[in-house]
């Protein structure tokens, strides 16, 4: 009866820790999964910031040409004018 007993205390006790081992690795999972979860959205924001800064700066380098054309054409114009003397 003791032997029996002996026997199905550690059945009992082998389940446990197999219990115990599968809790710990669905834990780690969890835990790397919520830490990809992390950086997925932390590389999102990344590349949200450069897009407004790349169109930032695609406005200001357009702004730049337009003023640069309008140089331009005002140094040709006071190229073909006459000069007084």
């Amino acid at each position: 009866m003791n032997r029996r007993i002996r026997m199905y205390y550690d059945g009992l006790l082998i389940m446990m820790w197999l219990i115990f081992a599968c809790l710990v690795i669905v834990s780690c999972e969890f835990t790397e999964s919520q830490l990809v979860k992390e950086q997925a959205v932390t590389f999102e924001q990344e590349i949200a910031y450069r897009q407004r800064k790349e169109m930032e700066l695609e406005g200001k380098l357009r702004k730049a040409n337009e003023t640069i054309s309008k140089l331009e054409r005002l140094i040709e114009c006071r190229e073909d004018e006459p000069k007084e003397e």
